[in-house]
């Protein structure tokens, strides 16, 4: 039972490094509504809304205190007509040609502001959400690791007593 304890008590702590706290805030609109709803997590997540049909735009500024990978995921409902994605250190900036969901993952650095947005988005009315989320650090291997051999090497030390 001690063993068994021992073992949960290292998954916790194996489990909890991710550490990255990711920080999204809105950045500014044309044609569309914008809220963020969780802006200082390992996830963040905002949307909007684009009440009639036309052009518009959408960006939000994204940032870490830890570099980190992340997954980006835009999602729209109903599917929009055509758009451009944006997504880029502010003066070196990628776009991607989208017409569907997409989603796509980056590293980001620490004391860099991100753009992540919408811009020439064609489409009737829509909603849309963003998501970003950090991917879990490696690192809890490296805790957990230790935790495992030691069961095994006690283990092994129960066995050759016995």
């Amino acid at each position: 039972m001690k063993k068994a304890m021992l073992f949960v008590v290292a998954l916790f702590f194996s489990i909890s490094v991710n550490a990255a706290t990711l920080s999204l805030s809105a950045a500014g609109s044309a044609g569309a509504s914008q809220s963020v709803d969780l802006s200082d997590n390992a996830v963040v997540l905002a949307g909007g809304t684009v009440s009639k049909a036309g052009d518009w735009n959408s960006a939000f500024t994204l940032s870490t205190d830890v570099d980190t990978p992340v997954v980006i995921e835009w999602s729209f409902n109903p599917a929009i007509t055509a758009a451009t994605l944006v997504f880029g250190a502010v003066g070196s900036t990628v776009s991607y040609a989208i017409t569907e969901d997409f989603s796509f993952t980056a590293v980001l650095l620490t004391g860099v502001d991100y753009v992540l947005s919408i811009v020439d988005a064609t489409s009737g009315a829509v909603k849309y959400d963003v998501s970003v989320s950090a991917v879990p650090l490696p690192a809890a291997l490296f805790l957990f690791a230790p935790a495992l051999l030691g069961f095994l090497s006690l283990r092994k030390k129960s066995l050759a007593t016995a």
